[in-house]
């Protein structure tokens, strides 16, 4: 966040207000319906991440790589045996975006901005070479800055048309708030980051996260105690807890002006903003 995401920077400022523009310049006569094309929207979402981050705005094919780390998201998150499976054929892809990715990096000759990074971090923290860090970086940023807000983006798209995402079942979104994409685009414009709040607690980008029992922990299952050791994996399903019934109601309307949308454990509190602590869920990078 210091070097990249503060936004008391003035530099932060002055890239999210410009991105209006480069956007209009970049794609003149878009239309909300060319929104259906996930390739459209994500190389707008990488060029966006990309300008915010380094103040540069990248080319077309540039672009064109960065999208994968969307389209090769089922790649990520695909079990170990099954990549062996598959002969490590998603692993190679993987691999080949994290070096096409630096590579977008010294196109620019942002090599010094990673070696002020490496050089403020304590001595332990120091990778070697300092391409490590900037892979590492990288693999964050895109990972869930290009990748996860292309999700999002997708579905808010989606839902401006009055449109069911394709990973969503039909019958667990209910829409009858509003009777054309007209109220739902008005909707929008009258408070943007509700809408898109809510279309993330409806269809997170990120449906479920993984953290490791730092303690033997008991819990009850099917009715019995048991036990599981200190070291396990333990997943929680955020698109779950984003219907809970006891913490949402009508937990399947989607409803911009709900006054629970903080609960959501999809929106990480904004970076330094006065209402960070009502936020459940906080950007493990924050500190």
């Amino acid at each position: 966040h210091t070097f990249f995401l503060d936004m008391g920077l003035d530099q932060y400022t002055a890239r999210v207000a410009d991105l209006d523009a480069k956007l209009q310049e970049n794609w003149p006569d878009i239309q909300l319906v060319d929104m259906d094309d996930p390739a459209v929207v994500q190389r707008m979402v990488s060029k966006c991440m990309f300008y915010v981050l380094f103040g540069k705005w990248i080319t077309d094919d540039e672009a064109k790589v960065l999208t994968g780390w969307r389209s090769l998201a089922p790649i990520f998150v695909f079990p170990r045996i099954g990549q062996r499976m598959i002969f490590n054929l998603g692993v190679g892809k993987v691999k080949k975006l994290r070096r096409d990715t630096v590579q977008i990096v010294e196109n620019y000759g942002l090599q010094d901005l990673f070696m002020q990074m490496n050089a403020s971090l304590p001595p332990k923290y120091r990778r070697d070479p300092v391409v490590k860090l900037c892979d590492e970086i990288m693999y964050v940023t895109g990972f869930a800055g290009m990748g996860g807000t292309s999700a999002c983006t997708e579905t808010v798209s989606a839902f401006l048309q009055l449109k069911i995402p394709k990973e969503c079942a039909k019958e667990t979104i209910n829409f009858s708030n509003y009777e054309s994409a007209a109220a739902m685009v008005a909707c929008y414009r009258e408070d943007p980051v509700a809408y898109i709040k809510e279309s993330c607690r409806v269809n997170p980008p990120v449906t479920s996260a993984t953290s490791v029992l730092k303690e033997d922990t008991t819990i009850e299952m099917l009715g019995k105690e048991v036990t599981l050791p200190e070291g396990m994996l333990r997943q929680y399903t955020l698109s779950m807890a984003n219907r809970d019934p006891e913490v949402f109601e009508e937990p399947d309307l989607f409803n911009p002006q709900r006054g629970d949308l903080n609960k959501a454990l999809t929106w990480n509190g904004a970076f330094g903003m006065s209402n960070e602590a009502d936020y459940l869920r906080i950007c493990p990078g924050r500190n």
